[in-house]
């Protein structure tokens, strides 16, 4: 007698869904069909524009407790220690896909992210996993000895269920799922999804006129009843206010904070690699190569000219005057200015322009195999949890991670 196959169905094909589909079918030992279904015309879509289209999937230089943010910090441990950046490389190149590593930073060789959707497709295809694209979801039902699934496109009923579909983040609002909405009849411990790894909407109207400038720079933020936070790299000025990665690793908890503050202050530093202990003899130094010079001068010998000019906008000095002892107060007092740019932060961009979102099912609500306490035989993974990491590749690697616990357990015999 043909024996019945079992079925194990993945709500969502990015890439936590798509490393859980591969992690079942690797550890199901027994006939079980794999299904993914997916809401959107492809799986992995979001792969693509990670790293700039060269998909930074991971990173060497590694710490949970520093590089993630989650209300339940504690259980991150555990997890990575199951499946870790070597555990990825090892991954990837034993199935064709050959890594390297810039500064820590994991990308395929090619340098392109098609490759890695490119893996992941074949994978899925030589597991032979079924694809399900365009595929809305209505309705999950918890019934004796598995689950019901209601789409668009009919019925589903699978003994096990992976929910991986993460959230609004990166998805223009008519594509993305309401992940609230499907996972809302479990009555989970929630935090709300904010916008993380984002630019900062600024209150200024001097944004305008610098609009496009990228320099090195270090920021700082003010939180109420909390200790400032900083963060330096490139920064990209855009017409509405701050960007690039320094802002991009602030962003999680200046999203958080804005939901109790309507504002909140920043400061920029356009030198932070000059010590606070040599900034005066920099000024002094300046100070004394520009006299007889015009101030438009030293100010655009050490600043992008955009900015440049709104330093000496923002002092009594202008741009056509001479450097000379009679103005030096001023010129210092200018100079000053220039590392510590007063700014007020007054929103973020939304979700659709964020890489990910921070908030998310609390990690009370799983076990150490990210099934669900109360609803056996449920798994999540992904961003849908309260988990989001920095820049650098470890989202992706939080997808790597979770994704491999929750499908090795989930075709786990009982």
């Amino acid at each position: 007698m043909k024996s019945v196959m079992r079925q194990i169905g993945i709500i969502g094909g990015g890439a936590s869904g798509m490393m859980a589909a591969i992690a079942a079918a690797n550890t199901s030992i027994k006939d079980t069909e794999i299904t993914i279904l997916e809401r959107r015309d492809r799986i992995g879509r979001k792969i693509l524009a990670t790293g700039n289209g060269k998909c930074n999937l991971g990173n060497t230089d590694f710490s949970p407790k520093r590089d993630y943010r989650s209300h339940d910090p504690y259980r991150l441990p555990e997890f990575f220690a199951r499946f870790q950046t070597s555990d990825t490389i090892r991954f990837f190149e034993e199935r064709g896909l050959y890594l390297t590593e810039k500064n820590g930073y994991l990308y395929p060789y090619s340098g392109q992210a098609s490759a890695v959707l490119d893996f992941f497709r074949e994978e899925l295809e030589r597991k032979k996993v079924r694809i399900v694209c365009d595929c809305r979801i209505q309705k999950l039902c918890m019934q004796k000895g598995g689950w019901q699934v209601f789409t668009d496109q009919g019925q589903y009923h699978f003994d096990r269920l992976i929910i991986s579909c993460g959230t609004a983040a990166g998805i223009p609002p008519k594509e993305a799922l309401g992940t609230g909405s499907l996972t809302a009849t479990f009555a989970f411990k929630q935090y709300p999804y904010l916008p993380a790894l984002t630019a900062l909407r600024c209150e200024e109207k001097f944004y305008k006129s610098i609009a496009g400038v990228r320099c090195p720079a270090a920021i700082t933020v003010e939180i109420p009843g909390r200790k400032k936070l900083c963060e330096s790299g490139e920064l990209q000025l855009t017409d509405y206010g701050i960007s690039g990665i320094p802002v991009f690793q602030l962003s999680a908890a200046v999203s958080e904070a804005l939901q109790t503050n309507k504002k909140i202050s920043a400061s920029i530093d356009f030198f932070p690699a000059v010590p606070l202990s040599k900034w005066n003899e920099f000024c002094c130094r300046q100070y004394q190569a520009c006299c007889g010079k015009h101030v438009r001068f030293l100010a655009q010998g050490i600043l992008p000219s955009k900015l440049a000019q709104l330093f000496i906008e923002r002092s009594p000095l202008k741009a056509q005057d001479i450097v000379t002892a009679a103005n030096k107060n001023a010129v210092f007092s200018m100079l000053q200015n220039m590392r510590a740019l007063k700014t007020v932060v007054i929103g973020t961009n939304p979700a659709q322009n964020a890489q990910v979102c921070t908030g998310g099912i609390s990690l009370q609500e799983v076990t150490d195999d990210l099934e669900a306490k109360r609803f056996p035989g449920l798994y999540l993974c992904g961003e849908l949890l309260d988990v989001d990491g920095r820049c650098g590749g470890y989202n992706l690697q939080w997808a790597w991670t979770s994704g491999q616990i929750a499908g090795t357990a989930a075709a786990r015999e009982e």
